[in-house]
Parts: structure tokens; sequence; C-alpha cells
């Protein structure tokens, strides 16, 4: 027996929370996927909705015997489930939702991955009305769609086909499910945008274990070589020049009218290290670098370690 050790990991992710009932409607490319996911993270009862068959188009996107094709993708996903996850209750609906009274079937969150529009309308429309937790999941090519918006279509049609004709693959159809799911299990996503511009490769966000191996390298590089942070000007007054070895009256400056000895003008740079080292810390932790020379040397920091 499994036991508490099945999931003892994820349960030390604090911000997941795992619904015990979930509805998919459509069980093709994304919703086989999403049913998977969300049996795998522990829902606990599955209500599957769709009224067609596996057909050989459907298996480069389902992890399906070819000697499947012909029956019904409900039947084909409550199968593949049970036989990963034996004690989750299934229910199957083998209908399509063309009205508001198909939706009485619904329950726990709503997962909408069907392709056909008019399906997609009544049940966003009914889940707002009742106040359902609803998501909408899909793809079309590869061209991501994971959201809770109002589907709409400027299509001049007399009725939606659905995506029967339009190009598919295996990745986006996971990459969608994996979105969906985490949206509502995890933190909301909204992705509706192609899966090649879906990426963080120009982001200017630091995660926070990046922050913390940073803080104290960061603290080393600041005082060996502090005078790469700190203003030529700091703590002078205008055009001041007491601070130059080369000059007899070092330590004096006539528009200051003030004597400095050599223990005054060393605590005068401490204290300039210090505000310095704070001010670049701070902006390391806030994430708003407003210095070149900083922003270079933590990239270049993240480039010897891969990051991007």
């Amino acid at each position: 027996m499994l036991g508490n050790a099945l999931y003892e990991r994820q349960d030390l992710i604090a911000d997941l929370d795992i619904p015990k009932v979930a509805t998919v409607i459509g069980v093709g490319g994304t919703g086989f996927w999403t049913a998977v996911f969300l049996a795998m993270s522990g829902v606990e009862e599955i209500i599957l909705v769709d009224k067609d068959m596996v057909e050989a188009s459907n298996l480069n996107r389902l992890p399906l015997k070819d000697s499947l094709i012909g029956i019904k993708k409900i039947n084909a996903a409550s199968d593949f489930i049970s036989q990963i996850r034996s004690p989750i209750r299934i229910e199957t609906h083998d209908m399509r939702i063309e009205k508001p009274q198909d939706c009485t079937a619904l329950r726990g969150i709503v997962f909408c991955c069907t392709d056909n529009l008019k399906s997609q309308q009544i049940v966003c429309a009914y889940c707002k009305k009742n106040n359902i937790p609803y998501q909408r999941i899909g793809y079309d090519g590869t061209t991501l769609n994971v959201s809770k918006a109002f589907p709409l279509s400027f299509k001049e049609e007399a009725e939606e086909t659905g995506y029967s004709v339009t190009p598919s693959w295996v990745i986006p159809a996971v990459f969608a499910a994996a979105a969906g799911v985490s949206s509502k299990l995890y933190k909301e996503l909204c992705l509706m945008d192609d899966i090649g511009k879906v990426n963080i490769q120009n982001s200017s966000f630091v995660t926070g274990g990046i922050l913390d191996e940073a803080k104290e390298e960061e603290r080393e590089d600041i005082l060996e070589n502090i005078h790469d942070y700190i203003p030529d000007s700091y703590g002078l007054c205008e055009d001041c020049n007491r601070i130059d070895p080369d000059n007899s009256d070092y330590g004096y400056c006539p528009d200051c009218e003030e004597h400095y000895s050599d223990g005054d003008i060393e605590e005068i740079k401490e204290k300039a290290r210090n505000e310095e080292f704070d001010r670049v810390i701070e902006q390391i932790e806030t994430g708003e670098i407003s210095d070149p020379k900083l922003e270079q040397a933590i990239k270049k920091w993240q480039k010897t370690r891969g990051e991007k």
C-alpha cells in the first residue's frame, strides 16, 4: 500500500490546493492530459464529459494504443486513469454540451477543454452565472489558450466545427493542460500566445534562490571594489578638494571651513562604504537595479552559473 507516501513530497508545497471534485469537458488532446494531471495531483472524483470516439489522428497527442481506436474517449480516459490511480472515482457522461441544461452534470472545478465554440460559451456562461470555478484550456496548432475569458469568435460561420483540420502536436497539448491545472490548483495563469513566445529568457526577474546566493558574493565584491561604488563627490561640498593627498593642504577645504584629520577622513570613507553598501543591497533585494555597473555585474555572475 502506498499510504501517505504517495503525496508526502507534494504536501510540502504550501500553496497547492487540491480539490476533491473536478469536471473535464472534452477529453481530447488537452482534456485527456488535464484529467490525468488532476488524478495524479490527488483529486478524488473526476467527471468526464465527451461524446466523441478515439480516432487515429488523436494518437499523436494521447498515450493510447492503436487498438483503442473506435472506443469512446471518456472510456479510454477512464480506464487509463484507473490504471494509475485505482481509488479515484470517475463519472462519465456520453454527451456534448449543447444547451445550458446539459451543464447540470458539472461539479467541482470545471475545466473546459472542448474545441466546440458554442459549448465553450455555454459552459463559461453557466459557470460564471452560478459562481462555479472555471478554467478554459485549449490550443490551436501551437497557440495556447489558458484563461477564464469568455470565448469569442469573429467568424461568420453558421456552426462551429472545432479544430479538426488544424495542426496538432502533443507538446502544446500537454503544455496547455499542465498550465490550466496549475492555474487552478496552484497559482493563476493566463497564457494566450504561441508556445514559442512563452518564455522568460529576457526577464529581469531575479529568483529568491539566486538572490540569496548573490547577497554574500555581492557583499564581498562591493568591499573589494568599494571605490567603484562610491561617487567621487560623496560627503563633500561642491568642488571640494579636501581628500587630495598630493595637496599640501590635504584634509582641508576652504569652502567647508573645516579641517579634517586622517581619522576624520577615514570615518567619512567608512560611512560612505556602509551607506553605499546598503544602497546596493537594497537594489538587489528589490530587483530595481539603477546602477548599470551593478546590473552588468549581476548578469555576468548569472551567466557563470548558466542562469537566464
